[in-house]
């Protein structure tokens, strides 16, 4: 029944669950249309709902997408609401707009929506919600095994308006309704009015959108009624869910739910509603967490949702958590973190650093994280990822040591000589210590003035990146696997005698010790894309491993002599 069929006063009657998997019935009066409160020739239709607990609870988180029917016809579904309203008013989605989403077609990967991000600045001028405001009823979250940070730091993860981490009573206390404890093969009614989820993380820690379905047909599906994140086409779990109970609150009361068994896969995320075919899900990306301290070892397995914006955030939010529940995230702290991170086709990406600070075990996340997202959204094709595994060894101590001092002898040194450098560390709040490095200098060397510098791995990296700028920028898919294994340790002394005479990158290869001639003819080139410029050249680097976590940087400007 379209909107404008409806008239004040008409009742009819709403389907949800109240409690358990079971569908529920509650009263529907309506009170009006309201024009293009959705958007341009996107009507809403106002109503008040009473029967089950709706008169104590008022309306109800979770209930998005409840289907009303009027004569026995569908109208559309519950999905919004004001805050602090004293009576269960609010508005419902017509079915109309729904269905206009469940006929899009399906997306492949490269066609996933992105998640918009707003400044402050940004989000004032588009206006805030207020408690006059109309707005989505929004969305319980169920979640289990974060911790209250945990949560603050998958809420953030999300960034959408309207949701509500809820903990996810699972496990315990679920065999006297007539459970084996696992939820998971739970039977859900897939019709009208039964309780919809969407799978965002499960396993050792499970997070999971619960809503309601409205209208199921032909192998499809619609809920909620509203936008879930507004990611446009996607590729998402569905799932059955069971509602525990009902919380009433008296700014929103909620649905107390947890996810159940697969339904199949939510493949659009717009505005009027949630839609998605019945049967087969998506995979999700299995993540492994292993941690070693001095308490013992912990391991952590879950699956994350495979999507190029939320993927890598939610698994900062278990890396994030794994850490505070089984250790810390702040204080005197060394952290070795091991990322392995496999790809469909079997190529792999290892990295390796050791973090020591107050805060090491948050930058140390924060790190592991980044080359999850740059995978997730590279511009090049064959970099699907497959599966994520951590390996994390935290000491409650530090181990730092700035590099204060550099000495060459001979000071005065010749090409072709043997040299010695002694490079000066200072270890916190311990004596200095000396590191002691041969270097045989290169006999085909001209002489003439370097420089040589210490620093650590992290350091030589940063070094290299402003020598050659171009070489760090990828051009194909091999490109960018090797960028993201080409991370200097931090407890790596890497010594570099460094001559500053300009040259130039071919497609991102180096042409060092290029004639005159040579380097005029590529200065004229034209051409733009192929060539960048190199800011000197290494001529000799060696890395030494070392106990600590290097900060700080020594130079020597040196003139070799002829032999």
């Amino acid at each position: 029944m379209e909107p404008g069929e409806l008239r004040r006063g008409m009742s009819g009657f709403g389907l949800t669950t109240f409690q358990g998997t079971e569908i529920d019935t509650f009263q529907v009066e309506i009170l009006g249309v309201l024009k293009g409160a959705l958007g341009p020739r996107m009507d809403m239709i106002l109503a008040r709902l009473s029967g089950g607990p709706l008169e104590h609870t008022g309306l109800i988180r979770g209930m998005s997408g409840s289907p009303v029917y009027i004569d026995g016809r569908l109208i559309g579904a519950i999905a919004y609401g004001w805050y602090f309203s004293k009576e269960p008013i609010g508005g419902i989605t017509p079915i109309g707009h729904m269905l206009d989403v469940a006929t899009r077609e399906h997306p492949t990967p490269s066609q996933y929506g992105k998640v918009l991000e707003l400044d402050e600045e940004t989000t004032r001028l588009l206006g805030g919600e207020g408690v006059s405001t109309l707005a989505p009823l929004g969305m319980p979250i169920a979640v289990a095994g974060f911790s209250p940070r945990g949560r603050q730091v998958l809420r953030d993860a999300l960034d959408a308006p309207g949701i509500q981490l809820l903990d996810s009573p699972t496990g315990q206390g679920l065999s006297d309704q007539g459970f084996d404890g696992e939820l998971s093969r739970t039977e859900v009614s897939i019709a009208p009015g039964g309780p919809l989820a969407v799978q965002l993380i499960r396993g050792d820690y499970s997070a999971a959108a619960i809503g309601t379905l409205t209208w199921v047909g032909d192998g499809r599906f619609v809920g909620f009624g509203h936008p879930m994140f507004l990611l446009g086409a996607t590729n998402l779990p569905a799932t059955g869910a069971y509602i525990h109970q009902v919380i009433p609150i008296q700014t929103a009361s909620f649905k107390l739910g947890t996810p159940t068994n697969t339904i199949g896969a939510v493949h659009q995320d717009r505005l009027p509603a949630i839609a998605g075919t019945l049967g087969e899900a998506p995979d999700m990306m299995p993540v492994r967490v292993a941690l070693r301290s001095a308490a013992g070892d912990n391991a952590f397995r879950c699956e994350v949702l495979r999507h190029p914006e939320l993927s890598a955030s939610l698994v900062r939010s278990v890396l994030f958590n794994s850490l505070e529940t089984t250790e810390k995230l702040f204080g005197d702290a060394t952290l070795r973190m091991r990322s392995h991170i496999a790809l469909a086709d079997g190529r792999t990406v290892e990295r390796d650093q050791v973090y020591s600070s107050g805060i090491a075990p948050l930058r140390a996340v924060i790190d592991a994280v980044q080359p999850v997202g740059v995978l997730l959204n590279n511009p090049f094709a064959g970099l699907a990822l497959d599966s994520l595994h951590f390996e994390l060894e935290i000491g409650e101590t530090l181990t730092q040591a700035r590099i204060t001092g550099l000495r060459l002898s001979p000071p005065d040194p010749k090409v072709g000589q043997r040299v010695s450098l002694q490079a000066t560390l200072q270890p916190y709040r311990a004596e200095p210590v000396t590191e002691l490095i041969e270097l045989d200098l290169p006999a085909h060397l001209e002489p003439g003035p370097f420089v040589v510098r210490v620093g650590s791995g992290v350091a030589s990296t940063r070094w290299e990146a402003a020598r050659q700028p171009d070489a760090f920028v990828p051009r194909n898919a091999a490109d960018v696997l090797a960028l993201l294994e080409r991370t200097g340790a931090a407890d790596e002394l890497v010594v570099e005698v460094f001559r500053a005479e300009p040259g130039f990158t071919v497609n991102g290869r180096e042409l060092p010790g290029l004639p005159p001639s040579a380097l005029a003819v590529l200065g004229a080139d034209r051409s733009a894309g192929h060539l960048g410029p190199v800011q000197g050249e290494v001529v000799l680097r060696r890395t030494l491993t070392t106990d600590y976590v290097l900060s700080g940087e020594q130079s020597l400007d040196i003139t070799l002599r002829k032999p």
